[in-house]
């Protein structure tokens, strides 16, 4: 899952901190609220290097601007860099670093990746236009799915400090309704920020370890990015993956097709003596570690197979929850097993109907066979997915109304066929129809009023045109104005 470090570089983060150094102690030896933020950014992306190896991670600094220090990359060299030559600038502005993240995640990952996001900042909420009280005010939900945690480099013994921490827990809730506020249980140091640190990246951070199993085989797995529970809307219900993903059967990847998935993961097998072998008499190695090519693996043979033969494999991985794992290449050369974890439920690919009824394809015939009466024709098993009595046409291509580009291109054409009117009158109308239909499915109706006042324009900007042209396009243009209904089709005008 990304990951955006949004760091607060404020003239208020510059505050040295006093409380648990001598009054005669060198004023170079006494840390700031600044400082205690660079070392926990350099904790959080040293846990991250470690136990999220695949994490892309990018970071932006803030103030009444924000400035992109380093995009999504996965080298974190790039941002520790960037940590050591920080400047300092005016007032805290939170609107400022709300618009940078979401600018930041929109631009590169779009609207439906979900993101994690951590805000560092020393719990001081500003004044005046883009203070934590306004933002809250005006702020509203992130357009993507998003986690925002929150640490703040405060002293409990700060004026307010009771009353900031609250303000920051209600932008959580305000911008993405899930997320927490960590900062230091005791006196503001250091080992505090350390232990802030600690409970996020447990939280939060904490790579997935489990264990595949197909019969007797299994393997120790991990999945990146770590799945994250499903939370049930209206009910606050956390349903969690197990830590034992279960095949239950092998499925053609033609048959199995392309359901909606609630999350994808990249699987990769961790080193263990578990890794192929049917016994746990020797000791495993350190988990974590990637495997080599001497060592005997399930997934390996796993992976193999199912790319040999095109087929996917069913899991489950958890009460009433289900998956697949597929073969997936990320070019010609490189593939990897991926997990898509579908919506929890027994009936959530419909072509296949209740996955805890899927059996083999023997099974079913014999099942079939015992139920016909004698001399009965042999029974013929469907293959998926179950295709529709109705017979429907993808001959034309779809209309596609996303950029301008498209708008302009149906346009053109139409003008095309009305500067060939009356020998191009039925394409005329077809085309009409078809951009009139369209225009009311998506509630586009303004554009009916264009296309009526360009069809006039045509009208007297050829002086040679047929005079069934005239008549023709002048037609268009009033229908195109008239309120009919949808299913009303605007005909050629009888001359």
């Amino acid at each position: 899952m990304p990951t955006v470090i949004a760091l607060d570089v404020s003239l208020s983060m510059c505050r040295p901190i006093v409380t648990n150094y001598a009054p005669d102690t060198p004023e170079d030896e006494i840390p700031t609220r600044k400082k205690l933020a660079i070392e926990a950014v350099n904790q959080f992306l040293d846990h991250v290097s470690v136990h999220c190896k695949l994490e892309w991670v990018a970071m932006l600094a803030f103030s009444t601007l924000y400035e992109v220090l380093a995009p999504f990359t996965r080298d974190l060299d790039i941002i520790r860099s960037h940590l050591n030559s920080l400047a300092d600038f005016d007032k805290t502005n939170f609107d400022a670093a709300l618009n940078g993240i979401t600018t930041m995640v929109i631009d590169h990952w779009g609207n439906t990746a979900p993101v994690q996001i951590l805000l560092v900042t020393d719990g001081s909420p500003g004044f005046g236009s883009g203070s934590l009280k306004e933002t809250i005010d005006k702020a509203k939900p992130f357009p993507f799915p998003a986690k925002l945690n929150i640490l703040s480099i405060s002293d409990p013994d700060d004026k307010n400090y009771s009353e900031n921490c609250q303000m920051l827990q209600q932008l959580i809730e305000t911008t993405c309704g899930d997320g927490v506020v960590y900062f230091p249980e005791s006196h503001l140091s250091s080992k505090g920020c350390v232990g802030a640190v600690s409970r996020l990246c447990a939280k939060d951070f904490t790579p997935y370890k489990g264990v595949l199993r197909c019969g007797q085989l299994r393997s120790k797995i991990t999945l990146c990015p770590p799945p994250q529970p499903h939370v049930v809307r209206f009910d606050e219900k956390r349903i969690e993956i197990s830590e034992t993903i279960e095949i239950i059967g092998f499925i053609s990847t033609a048959e199995l097709g392309s359901p909606a998935a609630h999350s994808r993961h990249l699987l990769l097998p961790l080193r263990s003596a578990e890794n192929g072998s049917f016994s746990d008499t020797k000791p495993d190695a350190e988990d974590g570690d990637d495997i080599d090519g001497r060592t005997p693996n399930f997934c390996v043979l796993l992976h193999g197979a199912m790319k040999v033969e095109s087929l996917s494999a069913i899991v489950e991985v958890g009460e009433n929850w289900f998956g697949c794992i597929y073969s997936w290449a990320d070019n010609k050369r490189k593939s990897n097993l991926m997990l898509s974890v579908l919506p929890p439920g027994t009936e959530v690919v419909s072509w296949l109907g209740n996955l805890q009824e899927l059996g083999s394809r023997d099974e079913l015939m014999n099942k079939l066979m015992k139920q016909l009466p004698p001399n009965s024709p042999v029974a013929t098993v469907p293959s998926f997915p179950v295709k529709a009595l109705e017979k429907k046409s993808y001959a034309s291509n779809p209309t596609v109304w996303v950029h301008n580009p498209g708008i302009n291109a149906d346009i053109q054409k139409l003008l095309r066929h009305a500067r060939k009117l009356p020998d191009k009158t039925p394409q005329f109308f077809k085309e009409l129809n078809r951009m009139r239909k369209w225009a009311l499915t998506i509630g586009f109706t303004e554009i009916l009023e264009s296309i009526a006042q360009v069809l006039e324009r045509e009208c007297m900007a050829s002086s040679s045109a047929h005079p069934e042209a005239t008549i023709q396009l002048t037609h268009a243009a009033t229908q195109l104005r008239a309120k009919l209904l949808y299913t009303k089709t605007i005909q050629p005008h009888r001359v």
